[in-house]
């Protein structure tokens, strides 16, 4: 890096002198990029020197898709972009299922991928291939450097989408000759948007008359109730929603993503709707008003487009009004952000927020009862001293040991419907992270490493199948090598647990390229430098996961033996909660 044609005197702007590579990295530093995730190519090499030179933070990683799953949790706790890199081909594709998790999970990343010399473009480079077109659709805009001298301008502009509307991933695309090209730029055009470095970056709230109308149809409701979805962590409002559902006595229930918009353990949280839920289902379809705050009402979190009943009056609050009345008849539509739309409308409520509360005491006293009779029902299995382990006596003793600032991580899936179900954050927040953007299993030790690299003075604990973790099992070499003091649980069921489940559910015990071998995941996360701890007997369960708690030197893996029972494999703690059964339709 050198400086040229500096003329303080006469006020001339100062030029410098960059290679491509060192302009993107000094663009990164001064939005205050946090540590990125890649493994370097030839064409990004001086990417690479300049990150050295600048002393930012930089991870190796062992498989690209792990690496942006990095960045997709790093950004989940913190709120801004997280950055991930990754070469020319392989490389460059391997990004393909974690960046379609971030654009529908609306996480904002800044994935940055090597590309051929443009001279010698399209003669069979070694490792050419059609990389842009194939990743196009899994972000939210492709940005091709062509011009060194813009580098600033599309940097800027990067963020800018990222952070914007609905965030998610932005591509940049940079060419081997502009990465090792040297251009000069004006000083003064290394400049950043401040507000594009965080989520939301702006903020937009609905139409007044809108917030009115909203406000008259929440207050003429006897049972209201409120969905909740991923929408409400990404525009930070879990305190709007909470101060609303307190102010007018309205329930609230959650997706998975939605999780700790309220706390699970509030007076109001009624916990997960949809294919798994406690009582949400049953108050849902006896509402007589929904408010969905950023939610798409996806199959999941609508046990397959039948939750809500049709009749019900929706009310829709989400930043992209093209989700809005997607497929359920909605009432009235609230196109703006979540914070800012929930505290119009508690302010618009504000006058009759004492009425509501008296006329509502004996609504939420019938949805507590309800709450309390489920707990009394399912006691027996969040007790179980069952061996194989059952799991939900493993996420009642999550709840126990946990503390309230922890982080769970969990992978797509069995893991993520389990916790989903049964483990409750103790504060409003972004206590609980999953990948419902895509459910891709393999998300859940990188997610982990992510989330502690985010959040390293809080204690993070990560849950993943023996299959998920078999998908990116050297990313415990990363995680030992980076020294973090992530927890890694390890459902192991010696089996692809949830289609094992699903089969015994449809054909009744014939199974099919299902089962796993059972491995001693303590003994191999030993071998590749973490502490390792095997359960098989749920009243040790406790311990391991205080002793976990205690090690803060290096990541522990926790290897529970689950049960092999795929009847009792499935996230439900009664047969009520299976997703199908034998014989049913499903298409």
């Amino acid at each position: 890096m050198s400086d040229t044609n500096v003329d303080t005197a006469n006020g001339t702007n100062v030029r410098l002198e960059l290679s491509g590579g060192e302009a993107i990295a000094e663009m990164f530093k001064r939005h205050n990029v946090g540590p990125m995730f890649g493994m370097a190519g030839f064409q990004l090499l001086p990417f690479y020197d300049a990150v050295r030179s600048l002393e930012m933070a930089h991870t190796l990683i062992n498989d690209e898709r792990s690496g942006a799953f990095m960045a997709d949790a790093w950004s989940r706790v913190t709120g801004r972009p997280g950055v991930c890199d990754a070469t020319l081909g392989p490389g460059a594709t391997n990004l393909l299922t974690a960046l379609t998790e971030s654009l529908n999970a609306g996480i904002p990343i800044i994935a940055m991928i090597g590309d051929t010399n443009r001279a010698h473009a399209w003669k069979n480079m070694t490792q050419e291939t059609r990389q842009v077109e194939m990743l196009r659709p899994a972000v939210k805009e492709v940005i091709r450097i062509e011009v060194g001298e813009r580098i600033p301008e599309h940097v800027r502009y990067a963020y800018t989408i990222a952070t914007s509307g609905r965030p998610g991933p932005v591509l940049l695309d940079v060419p081997e000759d502009i990465c090792h090209g040297v251009f000069e730029f004006d000083a003064d055009d290394l400049y950043v948007h401040e507000a594009t470095t965080t989520v939301p970056a702006v903020r937009t709230r609905p139409a007044v008359a809108d917030i009115e109308r909203a406000a008259s149809m929440l207050a003429a409701a006897e049972r209201p109730i409120i969905l909740a979805g991923g929408g409400v962590h990404i525009s930070g409002a879990q305190d709007a929603l909470t101060t609303l559902a307190e102010a007018q006595s309205i329930p609230v229930t959650h997706t998975l993503s939605g999780k700790g918009g309220i706390a699970c353990t509030h007076e109001l949280s009624l916990g997960l709707f949809g294919r798994y839920d406690r009582t949400a289902n049953a108050v849902i379809d006896a509402s007589d008003c929904i408010l969905v705050v950023g939610c798409k009402l996806g199959e999941i979190a609508t046990k397959r487009y039948t939750i809500p009943r049709p009749g019900i009056p929706i009310i829709h609050l989400d930043i992209l009004p093209e989700e809005i009345g997607r497929w359920a008849h909605t009432d009235l539509a609230l196109w703006g952000d979540a914070r800012e739309g929930l505290t119009d409308l508690r302010e618009a409520l504000s006058d009759s927020a004492a009425a509501a509360r008296d006329s509502r005491a004996g609504y939420i006293e019938e949805l507590n009862a309800g709450k309390s009779k489920w707990h009394t029902d399912v006691d027996a299995r969040l007790t179980s001293k069952e061996e194989p382990v059952n799991m939900a006596r493993m996420c009642h003793e999550l709840n126990n040991v946990l503390p309230d600032d922890a982080i769970l991580v969990a992978d797509g899936g069995f893991a993520a419907h389990w916790t989903g179900l049964l483990y409750d954050t103790k504060r409003a927040g972004r206590g609980f992270i999953v990948d419902r953007g895509m459910a891709s299993i393999g998300y859940g030790v990188a997610g982990g490493i992510g989330a502690q690299m985010a959040a390293p003075d809080r204690s993070v604990f990560s849950l993943t199948g023996d299959g998920g973790l078999n998908m990116t099992l050297g990313d415990l070499e990363t995680a030992a090598r980076l020294k973090v003091p992530l927890t890694v649980i390890v459902v192991n069921n010696a089996a692809s647990g949830y289609i094992k489940a699903l089969q015994h559910a449809m054909f009744g015990g014939r199974y099919q390229s299902s089962d796993l071998s059972d491995l001693n995941y303590a003994t191999v996360a030993e071998a590749l430098g973490c502490k390792g701890i095997r359960v098989t007997d749920p009243d040790t369960l406790a311990d391991a996961f205080r002793e976990a708690l205690d090690e803060r030197s290096r990541p522990t893996l926790i290897d529970v033996v689950v049960t092999r029972d795929a009847g009792q494999m499935l996230p439900g703690v009664d047969s009520r909660s299976a997703p199908i059964k034998k014989g049913d339709r499903i298409a």
